[in-house]
């Protein structure tokens, strides 16, 4: 308790310097102002005790910031912020970004119209209070217990505000608010109100790289403070309100809205006449957009600034969305992206920080000498100067997944950064890291699977048209073939392999993106940047473990000091995205790109001997190339294209993959080979032709594979299984409860609600009886033994009714039978006949139309003769009987075959003609 009546009482100490500072200035209303003393006395403690009980820690913090800021303050806390200093990996200075060209003016050369403006809007007792405006404040107070504690209305004076701007950070804390009213009286006390004035308007952001009024008056106006106009010094007012919102460049129509809501104020005040206010309102606002010599911006320093704003956003909890749902979501989604990071933006450039990161002169040097060089032989100009063929490339430490180095284009003069702003077709180069690793993950395909490659109806054909049929996953993704990856993303689904992509904060991916099989193949609405594929390709490098690292190390203000660290993030921005074992068996696949003869990136094998997986990239008919690859050490993806996308006679292994290769040889020349680190839980197994692991076959621990066999992660395909029984069982619960639901509303009307109640509740009990979860069988059991219970009554009802339905289904049932069996053997009989019929046809066929008598003459004839017996109770005997007879006779009639030979041979001169006897004929009685 003693700690709150403390805090109580310094609060109450501000309340009445503050009020003491009133009645020194207002000596002639002594008594009123002690009457309102003492009703904000009352009031005051009332809510005071209430509200520092619950916000003492934040005042005790409040109260520390605001010794160490009284200590040593002076006015230099109040001038100006120094430009933006940029180090690299070494600490060294590596650029200065100005700071709009900041100017500090005294008040004496600010027009009245400017400060008394402000007075006017955000203000208006600032010539009197001591630096707090308490009945402001209080009215902030109470609205914002009735908001449960949310900050809805400002109660910040002009002091406050220089304080908030100059002394402490942005952010919006009770510790903060409470530091801001109590140092306020401090700086009345020490600055004139004219200082004050002169401070606020000399700290004030104005948008477009404008800190302070001097800059502010120039750029949009092209004058000095002292000259502007009624409307000017009123469209300035409402940009320091809110540079972005009220950007007059952007936002026209708001800012005329603005301005002249501000221009009202400033007349119902008496800051300007009537006539002036006429005048000021028909005015339109023509803003000069003047700037002075702006420091290039290369593009290392274009990405930490870029990088900077994202982390500064970060620190403000902006919540960052990588994936939509809808068209609302996503144009809402990135308007408020825009606002937030061209705020972050313009803060840096404004001037005041202190950027470090782990960017390497050195290795951009050779990054960018290998880029220019790739490219060299290509010298078409476009129509603005740049080269008409550019390239991109990022470089990444996978030791700690940092950016190292960043190349946005060719040369040193063309400062658009497309490394990271441009988004470009990513073709094939997409496939490892949202077909291949996800199918891996979900555990439908190993390295071994197989798959088909054919056409595809309404969808990809392979470079070259041709197809390979079936064949190993693996060998698949060496040969970079389309209809196997578009088959892989169709199984595991579009939405599964985007949440990789979510994961690792891909910026540029459309909701029309949602559901479409085009992905597989690099297919999207805007395409990729070559930062974010550096950044995935670096995940698989590093174990499947995404972190959210960019080149930042940490980011000082001057005012603020240390506002981030990576010391201070550590693990928080880490996600594993793949599974260890997911992403080493895709790197071991993706080894084959390189190392395998029918591979497409056969040709960038590097130097002395140094391992490496990468995969090749060529999309959109050829307007985009890619190469990304990696070693243990380095992961370097490069692409090349046009600005304005055209047709190039080239491959991702060509241009950009010579160059990554001529960058890696370089980087990796005084690094030892190493591959990459293999999983515990991968193991080696046999194959069979179909792609499936023969059991038993398991060799764990190894990484030297024998013929047919193969890598597969004992957790995936464990998980795999686990996903399945559970799958199975999600699957049974459902079904079983569905049926139960429906169950539950049978009653018996007739005959057939009886038969299905008795039925089903046998069947629902073996489906139930099947679900491994205790409570939810014991559930469902237990309603469905209470419905078939409550039916017991109905059920006896109907008995009688079921017997003597089943006794007459029984008689239908007999008769059925019988008639059945009936037409049974008359259909037997009829079978018979037919067959004897076609046999007798067929044996009589075998004694007919011969032309000399057979060696089994006697025996065809007796078969024929017992198949025409056979016939003899049907009507076609008769007829049978006779066409047998007929071909017995005339078969016996022929000669026999050596009297046919002999006959049929050609006479010699010197032979004899020989005479045989005829046969004698033969009767035959029946």
């Amino acid at each position: 308790m003693k700690k709150v009546l403390n805090a109580i009482g310094g609060v109450f100490g501000v309340i009445i310097k503050t009020i003491l500072s009133y009645i020194g200035v207002f000596t002639s209303v002594i008594g009123a102002v002690l009457g309102i003393f003492a009703v904000v006395l009352l009031v005051g403690g009332i809510a005071g005790v209430c509200l520092y009980v619950k916000f003492l820690p934040d005042f005790t913090k409040a109260r520390e910031v605001v010794f160490d800021k009284l200590v040593n303050m002076s006015k230099s806390d109040f001038v100006s912020n120094e430009d933006t200093i940029i180090y690299d990996n070494k600490g060294e200075k590596l650029a200065t970004v100005n700071a709009g060209h900041y100017k500090y003016v005294s008040i004496s050369k600010v027009s009245p119209y400017l400060y008394n403006g402000y007075i006017a809007v955000e203000d208006k007792r600032f010539k009197t209070h001591a630096g707090v405006d308490i009945l402001a404040t209080m009215r902030a107070g109470v609205a914002m217990l009735k908001n449960n504690g949310a900050i809805t209305q400002g109660g910040s004076t002009i002091t406050q505000q220089v304080i908030k701007n100059n002394l402490l950070t942005q952010e919006q804390t009770y510790s903060r608010k409470m530091a801001e009213i109590m140092l306020a009286p401090a700086v009345e006390e020490k600055f004139s109100k004219d200082q004050i004035m002169e401070f606020y308007c000399n700290s004030n952001f104005y948008g477009n790289r404008c800190y302070g009024v001097s800059a502010a008056s120039k750029y949009y106006f092209g004058k000095k403070p002292i000259d502007l106009l009624p409307e000017e010094a009123a469209m300035l007012i409402s940009l320091s309100n809110n540079p972005t919102k009220y950007n007059p460049v952007e936002n026209y129509d708001v800012a005329l809205e603005k301005r002249n809501s501000v221009l009202e104020k400033m007349y119902a005040e008496g800051v300007i006449s009537r006539k002036e206010y006429k005048r000021a309102v028909k005015t339109d606002i023509e803003v000069l957009q003047l700037t002075g010599k702006v420091t290039n911006e290369n593009y290392m320093v274009s990405y930490a600034i870029y990088c900077a704003a994202l982390e500064l956003m970060e620190q403000d909890n902006f919540q960052f969305k990588y994936t939509f749902d809808n068209k609302e979501e996503y144009e809402a989604y990135n308007e408020e992206y825009s606002t937030a990071f061209s705020q972050k933006s313009d803060a840096i450039r404004s001037g005041g920080y202190k950027i470090y990161t782990t960017l390497s002169q050195k290795k951009q040097a050779k990054l960018q000498a290998a880029v220019d060089n790739g490219l060299a032989s290509n010298s078409e100009k476009a129509s603005d100067g740049r080269y008409a063929l550019q390239g991109a490339a990022v470089c990444i430490d996978n030791s700690n997944q940092y950016v190292v180095a960043i190349v946005g284009g060719r040369g040193t003069k063309d400062s658009y950064n497309r490394a990271f702003l441009s988004a470009r077709q990513a073709g094939s180069s997409i496939k490892p890291i949202i077909d291949y690793a996800p199918g891996l993950e979900s555990g439908m395909f190993s390295p071994s699977t197989m798959v088909d490659d054919h056409a595809i109806k309404d969808g990809p054909h392979n470079s070259g048209g041709g197809y390979s049929g079936r064949l190993h996953l693996r060998e698949a993704v060496a040969r970079s073939l389309n209809t196997v990856a578009w088959q892989v993303l169709q199984a595991i689904t579009p939405e599964y392999g985007l949440s990789f992509l979510d994961s690792m904060h891909f910026h540029n991916i459309s909701y029309v993106d949602n559901g479409n099989l085009a992905l597989s193949l690099g297919g999207f609405t805007n395409g990729v940047c070559a930062a974010d594929m550096a950044k995935a390709y670096s995940t698989l490098a590093n174990n499947g473990k995404y972190t959210e690292r960019t080149c930042i190390t940490k980011l000082e203000h001057v005012t603020d000091g240390v506002i981030y660290s990576d010391d201070e993030k550590g693990l928080s921005g880490t996600t594993q995205v793949y599974s260890e074992d997911a992403a080493w068996m895709m790197t071991d696949i993706l080894k084959g790109v390189i190392n395998e003869s029918y591979g497409t990136g056969h040709s960038l094998q590097l130097a002395n001997g140094q391992i490496a997986a990468g995969k090749t990239g060529t999309a959109d008919a050829g307007k985009d190339l890619w190469f990304c690859g990696y070693t243990s050490y380095f992961t370097t993806v490069v692409w090349v294209g046009y600005d304005t996308p055209r047709y190039m006679n080239a491959y991702g292994a060509t241009i950009p993959g010579v160059i990554w290769k001529n960058y890696m040889n370089e980087i990796h020349a005084d690094k030892e080979p190493r591959d990459f680190e293999q999983p515990e839980t991968i193991c080696l197994g046999k194959y069979d032709y179909e792609g499936n692991l023969i059991e038993g076959t398991e060799i764990p621990g190894t990484s030297s594979k024998g013929y047919g066999y193969d890598y597969f992660s004992t957790t995936i395909l464990q998980n795999a299984t686990d996903y399945a029984a559970t799958l199975k069982q999600k699957s049974l619960c459902k079904e079983a409860l569905k049926r139960l639901k429906k169950y539950e509303k049978i009653y018996v009307e007739e005959l057939a609600d009886y038969y299905e109640l008795e039925t089903e509740y046998d069947a629902l009990k073996d489906l139930i009886s099947a679900i491994t979860d205790d409570d939810i069988r014991k559930e469902y059991m237990t309603r469905l033994k209470d419905k078939h219970n409550s039916m017991s009554k109905q059920i006896d009802n109907w008995k009688d009714v079921v017997k003597a339905f089943e006794k007459k289904k029984a008689e239908e049932n007999a008769l059925l039978a019988e008639q059945t069996a009936e037409a049974s053997k008359e259909a037997a009989r009829q079978q018979l006949k037919t067959a004897r019929l076609a046999t007798a046809k067929t044996a009589i066929e075998r004694i007919s139309n011969k032309k000399y008598q057979p060696s089994n003459m006697e025996e065809l004839i007796d078969n024929a003769k017992k198949a025409v017996e056979d016939c003899s109770n049907y009507t076609e005997y008769k007829q049978l009987l006779s066409d047998f007879r007929n071909a017995r006779d005339e078969i016996r009639s022929l000669p026999t075959e050596a009297e046919y030979e002999m006959e049929n041979a050609t006479p010699t001169p010197s032979a004899s003609p020989t005479v045989t006897p005829a046969a004698p004929d033969v009767v035959t009685t029946w």
